[in-house]
């Protein structure tokens, strides 16, 4: 590997990490803010923004594990054991993005259209991590 790779990998790991300092003291402030109040508006979006901050500090440090200890890997045996149930579950997602859309069409309240909104946008993110399931298995099987 080239003196620059190896700078730019250092680089990404360091960004990695100041990352996930942030994202710590995101959950810390969203869980005060949520001690601090009982509206359930203001409650339930900290608690999203916190979920999501303890998920983004987890991809990190997967990240950061396959940079330093070991690459990720995927085989084609680990892909088709499960392949059926992804190919289901994103039927299923599909299905809930249909849904929550129908919802919010019908949904004349301010607040509860953005909720929804936000739920769709949760939902599209499911689905785009499944397709991108799908353009691994493309990788490996170039056929498929």
């Amino acid at each position: 590997m080239s003196q620059k790779s190896t700078e730019n990998l250092q680089e990404l790991a360091e960004t990695l990490r100041r990352w996930q300092e942030i994202e710590n003291a995101t959950i810390i402030q969203t869980t005060a803010i949520m001690e601090k109040t009982k509206n359930p508006l203001i409650r339930i979006v900290m608690e999203i923004i916190r979920q999501d901050s303890g998920m983004h500090r987890r991809i990190q440090q997967i990240l950061l594990d396959s940079l330093e200890k070991e690459a990720f890997s995927l085989t084609p045996e680990e892909l088709g054991e499960v392949w059926e149930m992804i190919e289901e579950h994103a039927r299923m997602e599909k299905d809930t993005i249909a849904l929550a859309e129908k919802a919010r069409r019908n949904c004349r309240l301010f607040v509860q259209r953005h909720l929804l909104a936000y739920l769709i946008d949760d939902e599209r993110k499911h689905d785009r991590l499944l397709t991108q399931l799908e353009d691994f298995k493309r990788g490996i099987y170039p056929y498929a």
